[in-house]
């Protein structure tokens, strides 16, 4: 099984923001781009890349950063943050699942997705997913004290994107309403014919949201059909420069300076 398909999205926009964001704005333009590329390249090197593109005003200069063979799709409006979206998903989901239908009907027997602001280190991270994807057909990163996964970096086998998505289509909740880590852990358990997320909707008052969270929380991994990554740490901090293996999105100055320190890119 090699790496046949990376999938990530993109959106760049110089306007003010009406969603809370995190991270150096670096991370967020045209010119992080080059890095990006060095980053995939070098410690993943894919067969192809799919870019799926929210109608995003500020276009990447891709060609000029790589020869990996990439194939875009453009949205005919931007889906917007989780936080903020009119559509029943977001603009990162919307990426994530026009990439697992992309992998499915091109019989693709691994998709990985990489977000656009991460950054990846280390030449063995290939093997360790592979490995992950021998034990369970989906694998998520660990999201930490944030939440129990998080979709930085999320690997799926062919066999299981079909019941993933199947799973993910049925929830009948907007990224509004249910943030997407809840929606993936969800899909990926045994509980997801249950109608159990409607207790975290925002639609609820903050008492009963904050409890059936924990509550959730807590019940979800003991049904979980998914793994999680054995290395960090795409959200969770800090960062430990020295691991053999590593990635992480939404980087601060500093942090994508130790980056290109320990690179050299």
């Amino acid at each position: 099984m090699t790496c046949e398909l990376v999938c990530t999205g993109w959106y760049s926009n110089d306007a003010a923001r009406s969603y809370q964001t995190f991270g150096d704005d670096f991370i967020r333009s045209r010119d992080f781009r080059s890095l990006w590329w060095k980053s995939l390249d070098t410690f993943v090197q894919p067969r192809n890349v799919l870019i799926v593109d929210s109608a995003s005003p500020i276009k990447p200069n891709d060609s000029l950063y790589s020869a990996t063979p990439i194939q875009y799709i453009e949205l005919l409006k931007n889906p917007g943050h989780s936080q903020n979206c009119t559509t029943h998903y977001c603009g990162a989901m919307a990426a994530i699942i026009i990439g697992l239908e992309y992998a499915l009907h091109n019989d693709i027997e691994m998709f990985l997705y990489i977000e656009q602001d991460a950054l990846i280190y280390g030449d063995g991270m290939l093997d360790k997913i592979k490995k992950c994807l021998t034990k369970r057909d989906l694998v998520f990163g660990n999201g930490g004290k944030y939440s129990d996964i998080e979709q930085t970096i999320f690997a799926a086998n062919k066999k299981g994107i079909r019941k993933f998505l199947s799973a993910l289509h049925s929830i009948n909740f907007t990224d509004r309403q249910i943030q997407p880590e809840f929606k993936f852990m969800y899909a990926a358990s045994k509980l997801n014919s249950f109608p159990l997320l409607k207790l975290v909707s925002w639609d609820n008052n903050k008492l009963t949201r904050r409890a059936s969270t924990i509550l959730l929380q807590r019940v979800l991994p003991l049904f979980k059909e998914f793994e999680t990554l054995p290395f960090g740490y795409g959200r969770v901090r800090p960062i430990n420069f020295n691991d053999d293996i590593f990635y992480f999105q939404q980087g601060s100055e500093d942090e994508i300076k130790a980056y290109r320190s320990l690179t050299g890119f």
